[in-house]
């Protein structure tokens, strides 16, 4: 049966911000006398490419499961260009600020050539321990002010500072000058990209992009807010983000079918279920975990109790805006 929710390997990245939360929150047997950064926990790019953990498919890759499955994977989705998987999710745990940096959109990524490519990406604060990050210029400051306050290492004066708190949503598109600060854990959706331009690393020695990142910033984005209202929380071209709540055995959550998308489960005290009409075993997940849902599987539901928290991610078809 190649058709049933799948749970990856998660592949883990030590950053000299990171830390160890993730062992605490979610169980998860980091490695040893490692910082991790992040958690990518479902990646088709470059040499960094998700494996399935479990079920009858276990090992084999996401790309290879792109390929062979489809439409029965990605529903009326279009894949990369080049035939990947369209989407990256990671889990970020912050306990030093990361650098101040942008991404690029698609005109900035043609511009700076090589391998740079668009990235968009929005983040769901799953902790905060006092934690606070920057995203986005003040609003009036120009292309001249900015780069003369790298050059005077006061670029951070000039971005837009925000205080989290567990729940905060965030959405950055590409252009959007931006730093997670200290005591965070939280997912990211992002377009599948690893292109990142430094502006300032606060004096750790690794190289800034000072060229790369005056192409990338966008100084006419729209002011940045600390998050949406209600459960829906994003909807673009790339992706779309709602947040859900466990509902138990009697009301399970509905999913929707014919679509391809990923849950990140956040937070619970529980173990949950993840059926889908036509499959005798659910897939078993916990906090922490992210499965993905082929569109064709038909009838998806999930069954949790109301400690319950996830983020649905799917990917909008043909002809969606």
């Amino acid at each position: 049966m190649d058709l049933y929710p799948y749970k990856f390997h998660p592949i883990y990245k030590a950053k000299i911000w990171g830390g160890r939360n993730l062992e605490r929150l979610f169980g998860r047997p980091l490695p040893e006398g490692q910082l991790i950064g992040e958690s990518w926990e479902l990646t088709d790019l470059g040499a960094d490419v998700s494996v399935v953990a479990e079920g009858p498919l276990a090992g084999v890759s996401l790309t290879e499961l792109t390929q062979r499955l489809g439409e029965k994977l990605l529903g009326r989705a279009l894949p990369m260009p080049d035939g990947r998987f369209p989407l990256l999710l990671k889990f970020l745990d912050t306990n030093d600020i990361n650098s101040l940096q942008v991404h690029p959109d698609r005109r900035a990524a043609a511009e700076i050539g090589g391998d740079s490519a668009l990235k968009t990406e929005c983040w769901y604060i799953v902790e905060s321990r006092g934690g606070w990050l920057y995203k986005g210029v003040k609003p009036g400051v120009s292309a001249e002010q900015f780069r003369q306050a790298i050059e005077e290492n006061k670029a951070q004066d000039l971005v837009v500072r925000h205080e989290c708190k567990a729940g905060d949503f965030h959405y950055l598109p590409a252009g959007t000058v931006h730093a997670i600060g200290p005591g965070l854990v939280l997912a990211e959706i992002q377009t599948p990209s690893d292109s990142t331009y430094r502006v300032t690393d606060w004096g750790r020695g690794r190289p800034i992009h000072v060229e790369q990142s005056m192409r990338c910033i966008r100084f006419d984005l729209p002011g940045p807010t600390p998050g949406a209202d209600g459960d829906n929380l994003l909807d673009t071209e790339y992706f779309s983000v709602a947040v859900r709540r466990g509902r138990g055995v009697q009301s399970p959550d509905n999913l929707g079918e014919g679509i391809c998308q990923a849950l990140m489960f956040t937070a619970g005290t529980e173990e949950f279920e993840i059926t889908c009409g036509g499959i005798p075993t659910p897939t078993l997940a916990v906090a922490g975990d992210t499965v993905l849902i082929p569109a064709g599987c038909a009838a998806p539901k999930v069954i949790a109790d109301e400690s319950c928290r996830y983020l649905q991610i799917t990917i909008p078809g043909r002809g969606a805006k």
